[in-house]
Order: structure tokens, then sequence, then C-alpha cells
């Protein structure tokens, strides 16, 4: 990879120091790509050498196992992380962008369409990807096509899974007092649950409901936890390890199934075990661009 370009590489790096669980073994290479340039030298390095490659946002929606990591981690930064608000009420926004910052840029602007997305932990392309109630919002898709930058609709983005280096989004201007009451609103109820969510919503059943009722607020593993307040998420205290998170996780669903009669789905990808496969084509793809 060109020195000159704008990329950061460091080599046999530990993915701990990069995920939101801190955990994950060493990676044969963690890239960060500060623009859309330094996106398709790196897809195109990857392709010419076979080697694979992995797209990590934030890493809120995925536990790394402490095996090794063959291949490259991309991980999008620089430009690619930019928030611009635009006329018309349309702004370009970065894949790298973090949810939180782009929720306060919005209520600080007085612009309308964020304010339930106030509690969405994660990067904008994660987000894209795998959230509801974009649809409206989203103008376009900003992705890479044979190397450069290229526009998208979100239906295709979602069907296709690119590399999504941002988007362009249509946030009405309104009162910025309204606006901040409403976004101040949904961080203090925490709402909706699952935001950051382990699990799937199960019918009409909210999901912290179901696991406040079976009795699973801090419960505790070594040193991974359950918090008191939000239930539906797990964390990690300090060294504990992506298996004590795998079963504290597995614990939680059995017994929600055991006492509420019901089995929630997990919303995590888990990267790193012997059956777990990459993806080993380095096309323009980032199935696993996960916040």
């Amino acid at each position: 990879m060109s020195a000159a370009l704008p990329l950061s590489v460091r080599l046999a790096e530990s993915l701990a120091r990069h995920t939101a669980m801190r955990t994950g073994g060493a990676c044969d290479a963690f890239v960060v790509a500060h623009d859309v340039e330094g996106v398709a030298q790196v897809v195109a390095d990857c392709r010419r050498v076979g080697w694979r490659m992995q797209m990590l946002g934030a890493g809120t929606r995925t536990v790394f196992r402490e095996s090794p990591v063959v291949g490259v981690v991309l991980r999008l930064g620089g430009e690619l992380g930019k928030i611009v608000r635009g006329d018309g009420g349309r702004w370009e926004v970065g894949a790298a962008a973090p949810m939180p910052a782009l929720v306060h840029a919005a209520a600080g602007a007085g612009a309308r369409g964020l304010e339930s997305r106030a509690c969405v932990p994660g990067s904008l392309a994660a987000s894209l990807l795998w959230d509801d109630g974009w649809d409206e919002l989203v103008e376009a898709v900003f992705v890479l096509r044979r190397g450069s930058l290229a526009e998208t609709t979100l239906e295709d983005a979602r069907r296709k899974r690119p590399i999504v280096l941002g988007a362009r989004l249509v946030l009405p201007d309104d009162d910025p007092a309204a606006v901040a009451k409403r976004t101040a609103h949904t961080w203090d109820k925490q709402l909706p649950v699952p935001c950051g969510s382990w699990y799937d919503k199960v019918g009409r059943k909210p999901v912290r409901s179901m696991l406040r009722a079976s009795r699973l607020q801090m419960v505790r593993l070594r040193d991974v936890a359950i918090p008191d307040l939000a239930p539906e998420l797990l964390v990690n205290l300090g060294g504990g390890s992506a298996a004590d998170l795998a079963l504290l996780h597995r614990s939680a669903t059995e017994r929600v199934a055991r006492i509420q009669g019901e089995e929630l789905p997990s919303r995590i990808k888990w990267v790193g075990h012997a059956e777990d496969r990459w993806e080993s084509d380095t096309e323009e793809s980032a199935s696993s661009q996960a916040g």
C-alpha cells in the first residue's frame, strides 16, 4: 500500500484495542482509510494479493473472538467521518460519522428527522444498513463502485451490501428548541428498545421488559455483566473475554425462554471462531459493515 495515500496501517494489531466490547485477537493488518481513494486502494491491493478484508465500524454490533484474524480489517476515518450541512435541508454525512454526533449536530441546527435515533450507537453506515426508519430521510447512499465514489439508493445498498462511504440526508428545518426537546426525551427514556440491543424484538413485547421480568439486571459472569438500567445490553467490565460474553448472552436467552416462553433472536455478529466464515471475496462489498 502506497505510503503517499491517506492510510494508517498497523501490522499484527490486536482488535481488542478497536472494538466496543474490547475483545478480539490480532489481525494481519489493521488499516484506517481517510478518504475514498484510500478505501479503493485497500480493496484493490487485497484483491491483487488474495487477502481477505473485513469492514469494521464502531464495533457495537460485532464481537470478535480471541483467535487470530486472517487478512485486513478496514476502518473508515478522516474525511469519511465528516458531517456537512448543505442547503435545502440536505446533509452530506460520511459513513464513519458516529450516530450520537450526527444526532447532536442535527438537534443543534434545528434539523428534524433524527430525534428518534438519539440512543442509536455505532456509525452511520451500520445504522443505514441495519436499522429501520431511514427510507424518508435518505436521498442517496454513497458507495464504492469500480474504485470510485458512486450514488445508489438505500434499498439497493441494503440488498447488495456494498462498502458504504456516506449518504445524503434530507433533514427539514424545524424549531431548534422543539427538536432539542424531542431528542432529549428520546435520550432520557432510552427509546426505542432495541436500540443497540443484543436481541431482536419478539412480537409486541418490549425486549427490556422481558429481560427485567426474567430478573437479569446486573447478572454477572466473571468480568462481563448485564446492566441494571439496560438489560438488553452486555458490557465488558474489564478483562472479559468473548467466550464470557457468549456464555452470558446464551444464558440470558435461555432464561427468558424458560420464564417468558419466548426465544429472543440475537442481533450480534460473532467473528473469529473456526465455523465463522469471513468474506473471502474482496469485491466492493461490506456485508459486515457493522457499527
